[in-house]
């Protein structure tokens, strides 16, 4: 059995770590996946408001109020060109520039003494070229104007919105080349220019919690998958710990039951023997206390073959329903009472309050049921006097048997397990009293098969009370 259970926990532990590994591996790519999404798209948002501040900013310039002026934006146009060298048609900054077939002119000078001059002409239709990200990197690189970090913050909540990103921010415009690793607390975009250039930063207040909630079913899921895990690993334990408990039941069983029959087994091969060889069939007293005594052993080897084979029977609901009697209760109470009382030290108190003395039941199961709880009242009484007390009371729909000791009484820890077959409460690897572990068992059996049910109260110690209760 413990080579069995080492080869199943190899195999079960590895597995389930192997399974944990593969979650904590699929959140982590997850979560990578996540916050690479959301910098791309708060990036790109970032991106998109600080060219639209740009541009914004540069219809300001003349008439802060007049931004849509064809004129004005015509002057700004060649503002520009004078301070940078850059020619672009009036089409472009007009209305309807989306419809012009404008070329935008870049000259540029060299810094060396020859003073070269290069100039090149670009078709933006041609080139596919984004308008606004266009124009907004070549007033940026002019140095012409600056964004407007209020008009930055309100583009770029809109630009958020637009992508359903719900989360506090602050913008912030360092006039230096820096940089800063982007993640799902802090946003970046560089922008160039002829003197400074400038890191634009966006901070996120919850970012982490954004994220967490975007894999929210995820993360339940493999929460989830990890109880799964936890709780048929917990449910193998159980279960190991009860077929360890059940081979050493089992154990104990074959233990006492190869007592039970050695016993009886040479008492009858010693009679046999004595009286076949010493002589002892011419004495007949010899002869009628031999026999005595065989048959005395013969009757016990036969109840206990007979326990065994109705305990397996009533397992396997192989015998068919006993059928009921009436019977007057307080006899068969008394016959009940009459097998045990001759035993040395045992006093038997029987107390019936009982009004309808008739019952209808099973008289054979009912004195099996009575029977092996007396006997095991006496039994677990190691004082030489053992009071028991045997009560039967009434109520309008049962009846309740109550068989009270002062014996040596069940540990809490036992007492789920007491009505289990094979089951002995045990002091260390020692039994007190000899027995099989099926008593209590049969008596289980017998009440469920009869509609009825049992429990008991029992402490260390102070003795056993069982009660019983049958339906009318």
């Amino acid at each position: 059995m413990d080579f069995i259970v080492k080869r199943i926990w190899w195999i079960t532990i590895p597995t389930a770590l192997a399974v944990l590994a593969f979650q904590l591996y699929w959140l982590r790519t997850a979560w990578l996946g996540q916050q690479a999404s959301f910098v791309q798209v708060a990036s790109d948002g970032l991106q998109k408001a600080y060219d639209r501040s740009v541009i914004s900013s540069v219809k300001q310039l003349d008439n802060p109020g007049q931004h849509t002026d064809t004129s004005q934006a015509i002057r700004h146009k060649r503002a520009l060109q004078l301070s940078a060298g850059i020619s672009i048609p009036d089409s472009l900054l007009s209305s309807d520039s989306a419809e012009g077939n404008g070329l935008v002119k870049v000259i540029s000078r060299d810094s060396s003494e020859a003073n070269t001059v290069f100039q090149q002409n670009f078709r933006l239709q041609d080139a596919s070229i984004d308008m606004n990200r266009f124009l907004a990197g070549i007033f940026a690189f002019s140095n012409m104007v600056e964004a407007d970090t209020a008009l930055l913050r309100k583009y770029y909540q809109e630009e958020l919105d637009n992508r359903h990103i719900s989360l506090p921010f602050r913008i912030a415009i360092i006039k230096k080349d820096t940089i800063i690793t982007s993640n799902e607390h802090i946003v970046a975009i560089r922008s160039t220019s002829i003197q400074t250039p400038r890191t634009i930063i966006a901070r996120f207040e919850g970012g982490s919690s954004f994220l967490l909630a975007q894999i929210l079913w995820p993360l339940v899921l493999s929460f989830c998958m990890v109880l799964l895990i936890s709780g048929c690993i917990w449910v193998l334990w159980r279960i190991i710990i009860r077929q360890k408990k059940l081979e050493t039941m089992k154990n104990d069983f074959i233990s006492n039951i190869t007592h039970e029959l050695k016993t009886p087994v040479a008492i009858l091969t010693a009679t046999n023997e004595a009286l076949l060889t010493f002589g002892g069939s011419k004495d007949p007293e010899k002869t009628a206390r031999y026999l005595r005594l065989e048959q005395d052993e013969l009757h016990k080897l036969q109840g206990l073959v007979d326990n065994i084979m109705a305990l397996t029977r009533l397992e396997h609901e192989e015998d068919p329903p006993a059928t009921e009697e009436t019977v007057d209760l307080p006899t068969l109470v008394k016959s009940v009472v009459a097998r045990f009382s001759g035993l040395p030290g045992v006093t038997i108190h029987t107390q019936l309050h009982v009004t309808q003395e008739d019952i209808r039941t099973q008289p054979a199961a009912l004195s099996t049921i009575l029977s092996n709880l007396l006997d095991n009242a006496i039994k677990y009484t190691p004082a030489d006097i053992k009071p028991v007390t045997l009560t039967v009371t009434e109520t309008p729909h049962y009846y309740r048997f109550i068989i009270e000791d002062q014996g040596i009484g069940i540990n809490k820890a036992h007492q789920p397990y007491i009505f289990d077959k094979f089951y002995r409460v045990s002091q260390g690897n020692l039994h007190t009293v000899k027995g099989y572990g099926l008593g209590l068992s049969h008596v289980k059996s017998l009440l469920t098969r009869m509609g009825g049910t049992i429990r008991v109260e029992s402490q260390s110690g102070q003795g056993s009370t069982f009660t019983i209760e049958l339906a009318k």
